[in-house]
């Protein structure tokens, strides 16, 4: 496929690995690529994640296809999390991006599932993206004689915009359940780490600092409520995008307090684009 996209001049390749490592023995994993052409972007990943209490390693696939145009980006994908523990889900989605200052900004939008971080958001002194997503999963817990799921969907809306030397981001996702019977384990959107929870909504405000030379700062808030009586979260995350053209890295320090306590998270990641 890169093979094929190469003899495109408008080709480009962006791919990143990031490592996460927190209490408790977690340890997290994610790559992310983006294979591009034209109008047409294809982005596979993968996330890994573990921990002393679940012991061994959960694994992640997915797949995104998304066709980017000036005023607007359409994406839909799929993925699964193989059965490890007896644990195993399944989930398909889609999302869409709407650019209010068309031809401001490159393959990259400000905020949602198409931004990617430290963009630069074009030249112009303001940039607006908005844009809306939804995704279902099942997730399955496999037993001796019978197995319980649980439906779980969830709906997003999201907003971007480049002001002057600063991208502000903010998200806000609503979840909704099937039969409650299998505990969802994964990802919610702001949060550096995986966890087994049932979140009920979530708000994510994310502030980034592109003016600086090479090194974009960023802080960004997530707050959580959850189902079942667990205790609302709140995570402040900290760190910067380093931008050496072809090559990247990342850095950043997240604080999790679940209600009763902190938790530190550490990330690590380094890139390469052409």
């Amino acid at each position: 496929m890169i093979a094929a996209m190469g003899l495109n001049a408008a080709a480009y390749f962006d791919g990143t690995l990031t490592g996460t490592t927190g209490p408790k023995g977690y340890k997290g994993m994610n790559l992310n690529l983006v294979i591009g052409s034209e109008s047409l972007a294809i982005e596979p990943s993968m996330a890994t994640y573990t921990s002393d209490a679940l012991d061994k390693t959960y694994r992640t696939l997915a797949l995104r296809a998304a066709v980017e145009a000036e005023k607007y980006t359409v994406a839909g994908f799929f993925g699964a999390t193989p059965e490890v523990n007896n644990y195993s889900n399944k989930f398909v989605g889609g999302d869409i991006t709407f650019s209010l200052t068309p031809g401001s900004g490159g393959h990259s939008r400000l905020a949602g599932p198409g931004s990617r971080g430290g963009a630069r958001g074009g030249q112009g002194i303001t940039r607006i993206d908005v844009g809306a997503g939804a995704k279902y999963t099942m997730h399955t817990v496999t037993g001796l004689v019978t197995d319980a799921e649980t439906g779980q969907a969830e709906g997003s809306v999201f907003a971007g915009a480049k002001i002057l030397m600063v991208n502000l981001a903010a998200s806000y996702t609503g979840y909704k359940y099937g039969d409650d019977n299998a505990t969802p384990q994964g990802f919610v959107p702001g949060l550096n780490f995986a966890l087994a929870a049932m979140p009920k909504s979530s708000v994510n405000v994310k502030l980034d600092l592109p003016g600086q030379p090479m090194v974009t700062p960023f802080v960004s808030y997530t707050g959580t409520k959850y189902k079942g009586g667990t205790k609302d979260s709140s995570a402040y995350l900290f760190g910067a995008y380093i931008d050496l053209s072809m090559v990247m890295a990342n850095v950043s320090y997240q604080i999790f307090n679940d209600g009763n306590k902190n938790n530190s998270f550490i990330t690590l990641g380094a890139g390469l684009k052409f």
